[in-house]
């Protein structure tokens, strides 16, 4: 009997051991994607300009590409090293000038074309007019456009070519190998782009009516986004389902942070496949914004809502800039989301967590700041902070070069020290970095999808989303969840 009870106790180990270790799972693949695990932490930070050589002119070849774009203006007046690979090339000719950014192989990142005189500016993804595009056979290209983009694709044919309405007038919008061009009817190039980083974006028309522009917004979203759409991406239903499940103080609970998950449609639907397969399985999902390119109702219709329609964790936003859409005013992104989606809190377990929008116009950054103090102070004693934001507050010197709007940045910041916040996430900067000020921990997460950054290192310019594990006696551990390309997929 005693032998018998031994052997059924060890059965019980094995099988809590079993069930430990089986109900605790990171998958090492996301679709086309490797997936490696780390610790949290990178203090990482280098300025690309002060790591490369400034004084080496770009080749030959690489100004053979430029007269090659705009034979006319081939007196290259300025230019500039980014990185090992990369430069910045001016052509001019009087008051216009065309602005190249070129790798160091003859390939073309960005085309930009100015005129000082008339104050225009021809960039690919400022430059679309909304549902204007027109499909248009290549034969009825302008040839000089064809020819030149030859240059750089002597083997490819366009795969989509389109007579478009733009701000600087009638274009030719051209695209070849995930690259579009912007060509005027004589055939000479404007502007160019790869087409994941913004050359298709579209944009509203200017008018001197916005009543009618917001109508049609309005009646766009009411045709996109059904109502039962509406149900399940209300953020007041989010936060309800979340309180549905509550854990007491001092239970163990996951939750994940992620941002910048526009622009990039293969790894937004593998990066959700990826959290869902996740044991534990997470709370809920915060986005800490930029979830499509121009915050249009169509983008949100065909880009961001599909992926998240089986998706059955609670997922949360905050608005990012590329998410507010007309003038500002976050109009598409409140119809989806609901008006209460902008600036709101919720608890759960002993942490408070605080959803900030200091991106939109919708209202004033310093009511913000009077709401964000509220809310704060009136956290329940004893409870963990946690506040998430788009652009990052301007106070960790390394991110001041892409905030959004400095002026709070110390009001917002010395929230963050008076409350003894735990932690503060944001994105906007598409990288992952860490740092920590006036003991207070911040992290940028801007991995979600978007083009990345170069500044931040390998463990930092790299697409990821972060697992945050609360455990019993209250603390937080982060692993950083890091995804690489597979070329052979």
């Amino acid at each position: 009997m005693f032998r018998r009870n031994i052997s059924i106790l060890s059965l019980l180990t094995l099988l809590v051991l079993f069930t430990a270790v089986s109900c605790t799972r990171i998958p090492d693949r996301a679709g086309a994607w490797r997936v490696e695990v780390g610790p949290p932490g990178n203090e990482f930070y280098q300025i690309p300009s002060e790591t490369v050589s400034q004084d080496i002119p770009p080749s030959e070849e690489l100004l053979r590409v430029v007269q090659t774009f705009a034979p006319s203006y081939t007196r290259v007046t300025d230019w500039k090293k980014i990185d090992e690979n990369r430069y910045w090339i001016r052509s001019s000719a009087g008051w216009e000038n065309y602005d190249y950014t070129i790798y160091t192989n003859g390939t073309i990142e960005d085309i930009c074309y100015r005129n000082d005189s008339t104050k225009t500016r021809e960039k690919a993804y400022y430059l679309l007019i909304k549902d204007s595009k027109k499909p248009v056979s290549s034969e009825e290209v302008p040839r000089k456009a064809l020819e030149t983009i030859r240059v750089l694709f002597p083997d490819s044919e366009p795969s989509d070519t389109w007579l478009v309405s733009t701000f600087a007038g009638k274009r030719y919008l051209i695209v070849v190998e995930g690259m579009a061009f912007y060509a005027r009817p004589d055939g000479q190039i404007q502007s160019a782009r790869f087409t994941n980083s913004g050359a298709l974006e579209e944009n509203y028309p200017n008018t001197s009516d916005e009543s009618e522009i917001i109508a049609q917004i309005m009646a766009e979203a009411k045709e996109l986004l059904p109502e039962e759409v509406l149900d399940k991406f209300n953020i007041d239903n989010q936060i309800a389902r979340i309180k549905s499940r509550p854990v007491a103080a001092n239970t163990p609970f996951r939750f994940i942070i992620m941002g910048d998950s526009r622009s990039n449609p293969e790894f937004w639907a593998a990066e959700l496949k990826h959290i869902a397969a996740l044991r534990p399985r997470p709370a809920f999902v915060v986005n800490s914004g930029d979830l499509v390119a121009r915050g249009l109702v169509k983008e949100y219709a065909e880009y961001y809502v599909p992926p998240l329609l089986d998706f059955d964790i609670p997922y949360l936003i905050a608005i990012g800039n590329h998410d507010y859409g007309y003038r500002r005013k976050a109009l598409e992104f409140r119809y989806l989301f609901g008006e209460n989606s902008l600036n709101y809190f919720f608890d759960y377990g002993n942490y408070r967590f605080v959803v900030v929008d200091n991106v939109s116009k919708v209202q004033p950054l310093s009511e913000t700041v009077k709401w964000l103090d509220n809310t704060l102070s009136a956290t329940p004693e004893n409870y963990h902070k946690i506040v998430i934001a788009h652009s990052p507050f301007g106070n960790v010197e390394k991110w001041r070069y892409h905030v959004m709007d400095r002026q709070y940045s110390a009001a917002f910041g010395d929230l963050m020290v008076k409350h003894r916040v735990d932690h503060v996430f944001f994105g906007h900067i598409h990288a992952y970095s860490t740092a920590t000020l006036n003991g207070v921990d911040y992290t940028v997460s801007g991995g979600g999808g978007a083009g990345l950054h170069d500044r931040f290192g390998p463990d930092g310019n790299v697409h990821h989303y972060i697992i945050c594990d609360v455990l019993k006696d209250g603390s937080m551990k982060q692993q950083v969840v890091r995804f690489y390309h597979d070329e052979k997929e």
